[in-house]
């Protein structure tokens, strides 16, 4: 009489696996890294391509902010404190560092 194998712990086909985040994952997204007394603020993008993101600069209301093309990988907006929060507002395939002033979006 045959017999077949399965592996001991096989899931069910229908189980979807989560893989925990590991302290090496890239952030992505706006976030603060501190160096000693200092706090950075950064803007880490997960994707492949360049993309626009809208900087939130402290004071002056929304004429101060301005847009960034960032790369993939993690970009140093500057002080935290100075600048506030920065988030993807599309334009892939735009030129790494080209930054204009604020406009409606």
């Amino acid at each position: 009489m045959a017999t077949s194998a399965s592996p001991a712990h096989a899931a069910p086909a229908n189980v979807l696996t989560v893989q925990q985040e590991s302290a090496d994952a890239p952030r992505c997204g706006f976030f603060i890294n501190q160096v000693r007394e200092t706090r950075f603020a950064v803007y880490g993008h997960c994707g492949p391509t360049t993309v626009l993101v809208h900087v939130d600069v402290s004071g002056g209301g929304s004429t101060n902010d301005y847009h960034l093309c960032v790369g993939p990988g993690n970009t140093l907006l500057g002080y935290y404190g100075n600048i506030l929060n920065a988030y993807y507002i599309g334009g892939a395939g735009c030129r790494r560092g080209d930054r204009t002033g604020h406009t409606p979006h």
